[in-house]
């Protein structure tokens, strides 16, 4: 059945100002979609497809935008344009014509195009949309369905774009989806990372990627993308945890989406500019993955120590795999590898044994992450128990404790006396370890209070040993 709609619906002014470049062109996969469905975006992806000449194209196309294009390899050619607020992807047809093109597709509600040349017609207000899979009725009832019997078997990086799609458009998923990922799940051992990190990264910015996590352990596709997290489910409930692990981790990412990011500033006061999301949400994923390699059972309880050192170390090589950037990194090697220490010294707060030593400790190891581990803990604290998550409330009342400590002691906090100054004082001719050394003791000192002035930083600096802190004695040319 021809299915016609207002040609206004995928109107935009770039598209209007290129449109004399091609002989036969068409819109196709997501702006079609979008447009359909009406989703409003500031910025747009235009992805056109032609059996034109793409050096002729490429060449019009730059003079019309006076824009200079870059050239890449996907599965063809594509010639691209970037703009202020749009991205054109220009490419040739798949087969001989625009159904050959679709068919190659991956869901039939990215598999409608719609021609260039019909847009400027005069006298002509609608646009005949080339459907031949039924896209346009499958956006209607919400279905992300494959094109094709072996869409997925072709390509298996379409599951996780697959359930990127389901939880960005809130759709259900098609049986022939759930069939087909299943089948072909393993397959993703095979995939290119790159692809699976971009969609992953586009996930992440969804605000439902616990649910996508779910879904991707539900069609077995969980465990082909981080296979490091395959145990998770054989650590049981256990202590004050009352989930196994795996819920455990979705869960820590459900309450770090659905609760702390809508409260962060609740939570950090003035200190959550510091916090972006995406990363966050893999670090959570992973924060207890050292727990299945160190777990033990000691008098009829598990334990997992060390898991923090572990959990730290498997994450760094797992976010690198992945191809995640340094600062990605970093941030989840520091926060994974003291993810604890928030429960230890709420702990040492609730029997009034807190030292003011242990806070500062706290922020001189987690350095640059600071913030993110105590955000963390807060997600962390409400997936271990219902009865924890009542009382989070509590909790973040102290975390407002430590930030309060941080505020009035270190954010402005500086050494009282500099590295040349500490070597005049020790008679050292040339810089050595031990500078470092003391200007750290000297700096702890001042955040908790033992040194307040000049000169208690002098007879400080007069009386320490590096060699031997404790007895005082001044031995340190090393």
């Amino acid at each position: 059945m021809e299915k016609r709609v207002h040609k206004l619906t995928f109107y935009h002014p770039v598209v209007e100002k290129i449109a004399a470049c091609f002989e036969k062109a068409y819109l196709v996969g997501g702006f079609v979609r979008d447009r359909l469905l009406r989703v409003p975006k500031e910025s747009v992806d235009i992805d056109i497809t032609t059996p034109d000449d793409l050096s002729k194209v490429k060449n019009c196309v730059s003079r019309a935008l006076n824009l200079s294009s870059f050239t890449f390899e996907k599965e063809k050619t594509v010639v691209t344009f970037i703009g202020n607020d749009f991205r054109i992807d220009i490419s040739n047809l798949y087969g001989k014509t625009v159904k050959e093109d679709l068919l190659k597709r991956d869901f039939t509600i990215n598999a409608i195009a719609v021609d260039i040349s019909e847009l400027f017609l005069p006298f002509n207000d609608d646009v005949l949309l080339i459907d031949p899979f039924g896209g346009f009725e499958d956006l209607q009832k919400g279905l992300i369905r494959p094109v094709a019997a072996t869409s997925i078997t072709d390509d298996p990086v379409r599951i996780v774009r697959g359930v990127r799609l389901k939880v960005l458009l809130d759709f259900e998923y098609h049986s022939s989806f759930l069939e087909q990922s299943r089948a072909s799940s393993e397959k993703l051992e095979e995939s290119a990372v790159e692809r699976i990190k971009e969609e992953l990264i586009k996930i992440l910015k969804t605000g439902r990627s616990a649910e996508a996590f779910r879904d991707l352990d539900y069609l077995d596709a969980f465990v082909r993308i981080f296979p490091e997290l395959s145990d998770l489910e054989k650590i049981p409930p256990s202590g004050l945890h009352q989930y196994n692990l795996k819920e455990h981790t979705f869960r820590t990412v459900e309450f770090l989406e659905n609760y702390c990011f809508e409260k962060k500033e609740e939570i950090l006061l003035e200190f959550s500019e510091e916090i972006g999301e995406e990363e966050l949400k893999l670090v959570a994923l992973y924060h207890d993955v050292g727990k299945p390699l160190t777990v033990k059972e000691k008098d009829g309880k598990l334990t997992f120590y060390n898991h923090d050192k572990v959990g730290a170390e498997i994450a760094k090589r797992a976010f690198i795999r992945l191809g995640l950037g340094k600062r990605a990194v970093n941030l989840g090697f520091k926060v994974i590898r003291h993810h604890l220490r928030p429960f230890f010294l709420y702990n040492l707060f609730k029997k009034e044994q807190l030292s003011n030593r242990a806070i500062y400790r706290f922020f001189r190891d987690t350095q640059a992450y600071s913030f993110h581990t105590l955000f963390h803990s807060v997600a962390d604290w409400m997936a271990t128990s219902t009865e924890m998550e009542k009382g989070v409330d509590e909790f973040i009342d102290f975390i407002h404790f430590l930030l309060r400590f941080y505020r009035e002691r270190l954010k402005d906090l500086k050494p009282l006396l500099s590295g040349r100054e500490i070597m005049e004082i020790k008679g050292f001719d040339k810089p050595n370890r031990c500078v470092g050394v003391i200007k750290k003791k000297m700096l702890e000192l001042q955040a908790i209070g033992r040194i307040k002035t000049i000169y208690d930083a002098i007879n400080f600096v007069r009386g320490y040993s590096c060699e031997n802190p404790d007895k005082g004695r001044l031995d340190c040319n090393s």
